[in-house]
């Protein structure tokens, strides 16, 4: 399961995360949505804020263009992505049509046709919370015939001395603006 934004594109050496990520399947229309919230990044040094502001700058300046994808969602017919700026926090949005269940691997998401259910790894790290799903030994269970929504939010339990090079994605750029 990718937690770094710039994952989803072709970019390697992804300076930022993302704290919270929602999925939505929606089995009828064949889509999932995935809403990122609360981007932060790790900033050592002056040049880790340089690197993150110029990766971020890059991926702004592709949307609603032809965008270079990672080569794992080449198989999506339809990829889609936005950033909501919501009083003062960023949002990145991305939407992907699927041809076949089977195709949602890439996101961690399993499904198995005998049952029509998807599947996905229980990491107790990863804090999964779902009203839709049932947890089944090490995964969650949901079926496949219904809106299916989870959050993953695995930066809960950082260690110490990463919280305190933790910094909010929109509080860099807005330092980076005002230089």
């Amino acid at each position: 399961v990718v937690f770094i934004s710039p994952a989803y594109f072709e970019i390697e050496d992804s300076f930022f995360f993302s704290s919270r990520r929602r999925h939505t399947i929606y089995p009828d229309s064949k889509e999932i949505e995935i809403i990122q919230e609360r981007l932060f990044t790790v900033i050592q040094t002056e040049k880790d804020s340089a690197l993150v502001v110029g990766q971020w700058n890059k991926i702004i300046a592709e949307e609603g263009k032809n965008v270079a994808w990672s080569k794992e969602l080449g198989s999506f017919p339809v990829k889609s992505y936005n950033y909501e700026l919501l009083k003062n926090k960023i949002r990145p949005h991305l939407i992907f049509n699927y041809s076949k269940e089977e195709d949602l691997r890439v996101f961690g998401i399993w499904y198995n046709k005998e049952k029509k259910q998807f599947s996905i790894n229980n990491i107790p790290k990863h804090n999964i919370k779902t009203n839709d799903g049932q947890l089944e030994n090490n995964y969650w269970v949901f079926s496949a015939e219904d809106k299916v929504v989870f959050t993953i939010e695995p930066f809960l339990q950082m260690p110490d001395n990463y919280k305190k090079l933790k910094k909010p994605l929109k509080e860099l750029l807005a330092t980076n603006e005002k230089q």
